[in-house]
C-alpha cells in the first residue's frame, strides 16, 4: 500500500551498511560456497564470472533486477545445494539480528508498508544496541528462492500480521522498494444498510469504510484482498468519525487563527490536525487519515 521512499543519500547509506557487514565477515566464505554450486553461480552471474563486484551487484539488486533473477531461478531445472542454502539462511539470521535495525533507522520506517496499521518499532536494548521489533518479509519467499534470501531489496520491513498473511500465498503484489510504485488505493466512506446520513456531520457511525476501486491496479487489488484491507479498516469507524468532526470543526477562519498563532502554513497544520504525513511509512493510519480528511474537506 505504501512504497518505501529513499533519497540517493539514504540509498547509499543502507547499501554501505549492508556491504560493509557482508564483505568484511562473509564474502570470502561465500565465494568458496559459490564455486562448489553451479546453479548458484549461474544465478549470481549468467556468464559465471564470480567476482567481488558481481556478488555485490547480486546482493544489492534493485526491484527490477530481482524480478529478472527470480525468472532465471524459475527457469533453472536444478536448485542450489544444501550447503549453499544453509550458509545463506544463516547469513539472513545474522542480518536480521545485527543489521536490519540500522537500515530501517536510516530509512525512517516506523509502520508496516503493507497495511500502515501497525508500528514496526526499532528500540535500544539494555546494552544500548539498536534492535528491530518487527518482521522482515521475503518479497520472494526464502523457501522457493533461497538464493535471494539475503538480497537487500528482497527484505521488506513488515508487521507480524502482514508477514504471516503474505507467507501463505504467491499472489502478486508490489515490492515497496520499487521507486516507480504509486498505489491507487484510496479509502472512503459510504452509507450502510440503514442509510443514516447523520454520519456526514459526525453524529453517528452508521457508515462503512471501503476502498475506492475506480482506478486501482491489479497489484493494488491483490494487496487489498490479500491483507483484507477493507475488512481491517472498516473496524476504524471511530477514527473516521473523529476525522469527520475535525473536518467540520476546523473551518477556514479557525485554521487561519491557528496558522497565525503557531506560525505554521496551512498544509503543515492539516497534517498535524488530521494525523498524516507525505511518506505515510512514518505514521500509522496516515494514508487512511489523509483520504478520509480529503473526502470531507472536499465535500
Amino acid at each position: 500500500m505504501n512504497k518505501i521512499p529513499m533519497t540517493e543519500k539514504q540509498k547509499n547509506q543502507i547499501e554501505e551498511i549492508y556491504w560493509k557487514w557482508f564483505s568484511k565477515r562473509h564474502l570470502k566464505t561465500f565465494m568458496e560456497i559459490i564455486e562448489q554450486d553451479t546453479t548458484l553461480k549461474k544465478i549470481i552471474d549468467e556468464n559465471l564470472n564470480i567476482t567481488k563486484d558481481s556478488i555485490k551487484a547480486f546482493l544489492l539488486a534493485d526491484t527490477k533486477k530481482l524480478a529478472d533473477i527470480k525468472k532465471n531461478i524459475d527457469d533453472y531445472a536444478d536448485d542450489i545445494n544444501d550447503e549453499s542454502k544453509k550458509f545463506i539462511l544463516k547469513r539472513y539470521g545474522n542480518f536480521r539480528k545485527s543489521q536490519a535495525a540500522k537500515i530501517i533507522d536510516v530509512l525512517g520506517i516506523l509502520t508496516c508498508p503493507y497495511c500502515n496499521q501497525n508500528y514496526i518499532n526499532i528500540v535500544y536494548d539494555k546494552e544500548g544496541k539498536l534492535q528491530f521489533r518487527g518482521d522482515l518479509d521475503h518479497y520472494y519467499n526464502k523457501s522457493q528462492y533461497t538464493a535471494m534470501a539475503i538480497c537487500l531489496y528482497n527484505l521488506i520491513p513488515a508487521c507480524k500480521v502482514c508477514n504471516q498473511i503474505k507467507s501463505k500465498t504467491d499472489k502478486k503484489i508490489q515490492n515497496p522498494y520499487d521507486s516507480s510504485y504509486s498505489s491507487k488505493i484510496r479509502f472512503k466512506t459510504e452509507f450502510d444498510d440503514q442509510g443514516d446520513i447523520d454520519y456526514l456531520q459526525g453524529k453517528s457511525q452508521n457508515f462503512n469504510i471501503v476502498i475506492d476501486k475506480t482506478n486501482i491496479l491489479e497489484t493494488d487489488n491483490n494487496e487489498m484482498d490479500l491483507f483484507e484491507l477493507e475488512e481491517r479498516y472498516n473496524n476504524l469507524k471511530r477514527n473516521a468519525q473523529e476525522i469527520i468532526i475535525k473536518a467540520k470543526a476546523y473551518d477556514i477562519q479557525y485554521k487561519k487563527f491557528l496558522e497565525d498563532k503557531f506560525d505554521i502554513d496551512g498544509e503543515e497544520l492539516e497534517k498535524y490536525i488530521f494525523g498524516y504525513t507525505d511518506k505515510h511509512i512514518d505514521r500509522e493510519l496516515s494514508r487512511f487519515n489523509r483520504d478520509i480528511m480529503k473526502e470531507f474537506r472536499e465535500s
